[in-house]
Order: structure tokens, then sequence, then C-alpha cells
């Protein structure tokens, strides 16, 4: 007789049962056999709780009374594994409430098949065997040593079960599962996957790892809050897939290729249009505070179309950034700043500048009160995406790419291609120019096929003001360095008056006559910041009181703090040698172009230097230099092209253009 009380009884003691609250189950997937079992067994069990006869649920259903009772009591009232009731669960045809449990030992046939049918419960139920299986779960989900990897095979956890099994003797009594033809490899399978199953985040983290674990902390977006347009940005930095070159002198006369780092591009879009508003290439080995404010500063002034070399129309129709294409997004500015948490994006220099310049607050996984403290990808998709189809749409199509993992180069030599092809830096930015161009005028799938720069249009057409502009003289100024220096020298030191100031002296004839000034605290600020040559000073009450200029052998060639930075330690290692009489730039370009073997790559500040006198040179000339080296230059021009980084105080010969094939820059 079962324990239970009765339920539904006309009389005696009752047990309340509401249906409303039991899980349901979709009938409809059934077989057609099934579903009608399913649907009697339902009826039988409504007509029961409402108190119908033997009779009546006999001839309702054909199930007797009693059959009933036990679907209700034994299925439907127990007890889901997630915790839930089982509810109409119960009612379902062949559905396992509860698991197998043998009531007698295994006995394994003589071949070792068959007759093991539940004997590793069996096995954990035994005397001893409640602590094996504890130090089996442990084993199996437990923490792993530092060195071991995250995912361990199931033939690692096996191969541990066995020994512990045999260390208790259950080999030498001849037990299960050394009884057996396979040791009950299978059985101990499964029983790892439920184990596995039981505990969903520590299997998301042995066989996810790290990144399934922190992408399931992230929606699928659905609850993603509406956003305005211009509220927010998100930037990231991505590391170009392709390998390139540049073009050295050669002492034996022509140039030479020179394998160059993958290089860092940070990219600043807009969230609701998807536009990409600015974008920086950064040369140096990681990403730093200045390459983040560089595309800061992009994203604020105008976006001009490059000269190309390799194509006359690689930008399609009305491709460009935001602050090309109308004025009213020439230094449109952005509530949030959406980042990843790197320091380069999130320091006092970097969240001062968006806050006094453009006005907008970081948003940043340091920060807990923020959604961004689970450090997921899919906090910033739209970042993500557009990666992904820089790569896919761009470098990845080069033979020069290394692919996003070692398996996309599919045997090729992506070194050996860029040294063939002579596929230089000076390429890469035009390329990565264009597919950013072309990007923004194309129709996008997420934006109902409008492009990125239409979108912005309609959403900045419905909401005029909230477009706010950012000042240009401070925009100008953002990414110079700024720092409270005492002015030193004068009368009393027999010396003439000078800062020092990042690792150079600065001085100019107006400090003579400022005899007021000496001992004092003053403002220094590089107006541009590639060219650390002139610094402007004001005093502590903001008044602007003159411009100085640095020292030998710092007066000569434009530079920035990086290239003087690297110029300096590479002076203490006595890589080189610095006097006031030289050009420090000189210097570092020598021991570039010179450097013996010639197996490094160039260092990163040489590439500074080819960019900084490019951009000098074509200021000088009015026009981009390479599009100078396809037409013969007139007298005047010439001595611009062949003197590229000559600054207009000396009469330094310098090296003439080289080839157009070759070092671009130069």
């Amino acid at each position: 007789m079962s324990d239970h009380p009765r339920i539904g009884a006309r009389r005696g003691r009752t047990v309340e049962v509401d249906l409303a609250h039991w899980p349901g189950v979709d009938h409809d997937a059934l077989p057609e056999d099934r579903r009608a079992q399913y649907l009697r067994r339902r009826k039988a069990v409504e007509m029961y709780l409402s108190g119908a006869s033997e009779a009546e649920l006999k001839e309702a259903t054909g199930i007797p009374r009693s059959n009933v009772y036990r679907i209700i009591v034994d299925r439907c009232l127990s007890q889901h594994p997630d915790g839930t009731l089982i509810g109409w669960r119960g009612a379902l045809p062949f559905f396992r409430v509860a698991s197998y449990r043998r009531k007698t030992a295994p006995k394994v046939r003589a071949e070792g098949r068959g007759g093991a049918v539940g004997a590793l419960r069996w096995l954990f139920e035994s005397a001893g065997g409640a602590d094996i299986e504890s130090r089996f779960r442990k084993q199996i989900v437990g923490k792993v040593p530092k060195l071991a990897a995250a995912k361990r095979p199931k033939r690692e956890l096996f191969a541990w079960f066995i020994k512990e099994l045999r260390a208790a003797g259950l080999e030498a009594r001849g037990e299960w599962p050394f009884n057996v033809e396979k040791l009950g490899y299978v059985s101990i399978c499964k029983f790892i996957d439920k184990v596995m199953d039981e505990n969903p985040l520590r299997q998301r983290q042995l066989l996810g790892g790290h990144e399934a674990e922190r992408k399931a902390r992230a929606g699928d977006g659905a609850d993603r809050p509406p956003l305005r347009v211009f509220q927010r940005v998100e930037c990231d930095a991505h590391k170009l897939d392709s390998r390139m070159v540049v073009a050295i002198p050669s002492p034996h006369g022509g140039y030479e290729t020179r394998a160059i780092r993958r290089l860092w591009v940070i990219v600043i879009i807009e969230v609701e249009s998807r536009a990409v508003l600015g974008y920086h290439l950064s040369l140096h080995p990681e990403c730093n505070a200045e390459d983040v404010l560089r595309a800061v500063k992009r994203a604020l002034t105008r976006w001009a179309p490059r000269e190309l070399l390799w194509s006359g129309n690689a930008y399609v129709d009305g491709a460009g950034l935001p602050s090309a294409h109308h004025e009213r997004y020439l230094g449109a500015c952005w509530d949030e700043f959406s980042v990843d948490g790197a320091m380069a994006n999130i320091c006092d220099r970097v969240e001062r500048q968006l806050r006094e310049v453009v006005g907008s607050a970081i948003l940043k996984p340091q920060d807990p009160t923020s959604y961004t403290s689970r450090r997921s990808k899919d906090d910033r998709p739209f970042i993500e995406s557009f990666f992904g189809q820089l790569a896919k749409g761009g470098f990845h199509r080069l033979s020069t790419t290394t692919g996003s993992k070692p398996a996309d180069k599919c045997g090729a030599d992506p070194d050996r291609a860029a040294s063939d092809t002579q596929f230089q830096l000076e390429y890469a930015e035009e390329l990565l120019d264009t597919l950013i161009a072309n990007y923004n005028a194309r129709p996008h799938s997420g934006l109902g096929w409008r492009s990125p720069l239409a979108q912005l249009d309609f959403l900045t057409g419905r909401e005029p003001e909230r477009i706010r502009q950012a000042d240009a003289g401070d925009v100008q100024r953002m990414v110079g360095i700024r720092k409270l220096c005492t002015l030193k020298g004068g009368i009393s030191t027999g010396r003439r008056p000078f800062f020092q100031f990042a690792n150079a002296r600065y001085s100019a004839e107006w400090l003579v006559l400022r005899t007021d000034l000496l001992g004092k605290l003053l403002w220094l600020q590089l107006e541009d910041e590639d060219d650390a040559r002139l610094a402007s000073v004001s005093n502590e009450r903001g008044e602007l009181l003159g411009v100085v200029r640095a020292a030998p052998p710092w007066n000569r060639s434009p530079h920035t703090l990086y290239m003087r930075q690297a110029i300096r330690a590479l002076d203490k290692r006595r890589a080189l040698h610095l006097t006031s009489q030289c050009d420090a730039v000189d210097e570092l370009i020598r021991y570039a172009e010179g450097s013996r073997g010639k197996k490094l790559p160039p260092h990163p500040a040489y590439l500074e230097a080819r960019r900084v006198l490019q951009k000098h040179a074509q200021e000088l000339a009015g026009q981009p230099m390479l599009a100078r080296a396809e037409t013969p230059p007139t007298a005047s021009a010439a001595a611009v092209s062949e003197s590229p980084k000559q600054s207009v105080e000396t009469d330094k010969p310098r090296r003439p253009l080289p080839p157009m094939e070759m070092a671009k820059t130069w």
C-alpha cells in the first residue's frame, strides 16, 4: 500500500493540488500515438482531482483509478532534478522520473560484457564509495594547477579514477570496473558529463575558457537601452593582420627593404549611426595615451582624402569621414566614451582632455557601478564588428596577411610575400584610409541598408540640437604635453634663462628681459604634438607670455616627444652620440639605417621620424610629397623635395628623393 495520502478523495483527509502551477508540456511535438496517450492521461488526472468515480474514469479514459493515483503521486508531484515540480511532464509516456538503481550487486558475464547496468551508482552507494564520489567530483570541477591546461581531457580524469579504485582494492577483489572489457570507460565518461551539466558555470570555464566565461556575462542585446545620436562612441585598438616593409637607403646605393612590426589602428565609431568618426595608425609597439588622443583629435578635425599611388578610383562615391561630409559634424562631440579598460584609454591625461575638450565621460570596466565591469567584448559590439569587416574586407585578402590565427595563413609566408611585393607602410596607410572612408559610404545591413553617413544625416536631422562642437583651439592643443616648469638661470648663475622640459632645454630672447620671472613656476605647452621644437609659455593666472625654442641638438628637425625619448635612451646606451652641433633626428636616422646585420626591425622612433618629416615636407611644399614624386619638380620645389626634413633655419644638405616605388616618405 502507498504511504501517500488520498488525493481528491470525496471523504477523509485530502491534499490540495493546484494544476495552474504545474509546468506544462508541448504535446503537439509528440508523435501521434504518444500524443493521444498523453491526452488520455491528462484528462484522467483532471477527472480524478475533480472527484470522478472508478467507472467514470474507466469509461472516459480507459485508465484505472489506481494508475491515475500513481501518475499523480509518484510522477507529477515529484521533484525534477532542476528543483522544480515535474507537473504535467509526469503524464508524458516513457518520461523517466528517477534514474535506475540496482538492488543487487552487479554480476558480470564471463566474457566481460553485460550484467553491469547501474554498477557505477552501486559503487558510489557502497561502503567507502561516497568518499570516492566526492573526491572524483572535486577532481572534475575543482581547481587545476596554474601550469596545467584549463580544459582537462576525459582520459586524464578516467585514469585518475581508475587509479583511486585500484588503490581502494577493487582490482584485487575482481570487482567492477576491473571485471569488464573497457574498465567502465563509457559509464565513467557519462558521469563526468553529468557532473559538468550540474555545474554550468564551471563547465563554461573549463570547456569554453576565459573568453566563453566573459561572453556569458552579457546578454543578447535585446535589453540594450536606446541611445541618441552622438550619445555614445566606442573606441578600441586593433592590430593589423598584415606584414609590411620600409625602404632603407643602402650604403652601397639604392634601397633595401626592412620588415617592421605589425601596427595598431585606433578607431572611434559612433554607436547609433555606426559611422567611423576618426582613426589613428600607431607606429609604436604598444598603444599609449598619445595614440588615443590622436584618434580623438582626428575625429574632431576635418578629414581629407589622400593622393593615392596604387589606384585612381579607390574611394567610392560619397566616401569619407563625417567631418568632411558636412560642416555640422566638424568638431562634433559625444557624451560617453566606451573603452575596454586599458590604461592608455583611462589614464588621467586622456580623461582630462575628454572631460574638458569633448565634454565626455569614460565608460570603463574599472567602475564597479558600470555595466562594463563584466569586461565582455559584447559591451562594445559595434567596434568589434567593424574590426572583423576591416580584416575580412581588406587586409585578409592580401598575400601579406598573417590572419587572425596561424591556420589562416594556409601555409603562406607573409614575411616573404611582403618583401617580394615590397608592400610598404605607405601603401598600408592608403589602404586603411580608403577602407574606412568607403565603409562610411556603403549600405549597412544593421541600418536598414542605409550607409552610416546617411543614417547619421537621418538621425541628426531629427535632433539637430544634439550636436555640440568642440573649440578648434582646444582640439589643436589636446595632444600636446603641458607641464609646470621653473625658469632657471639668470644673473645669479650667469646663465641664460631656460626651462628644463621633456628632456630638453627651452629658451628665448624675450626671457632675458623678464628677470621678474626667474625662479617662478610657469606653464609650458606643446602647441603641435608633431613639432616639439616650440612651446608656449603662460603663467598660473592664464596669461600667455610668449614662445620658447628647444636648444641644440633638438632645434633643427621637427620631432615628437616619443622620438626624443627614444633618442635619449639610445644615447645613454652609447648607440649614438649627441652633441650641440648635430641634429638629433639625423643621428637617429643614421643609426636606424646603418645598424649592423639589419636583422631586427627598424626602431619605432625611426618610423615616427619618417611620418613627422613627411608631414613637415608636405606643409613646406603645399602638396603631398608622394604626388610630387610623380612629376618633375620646379626649381624652387626641387629644393624642398631634396630636403624634406630640412628646417627653415639650416642649410645642411639632405638626401635626394628616392624612386617612386621605394621609401615614399622621403
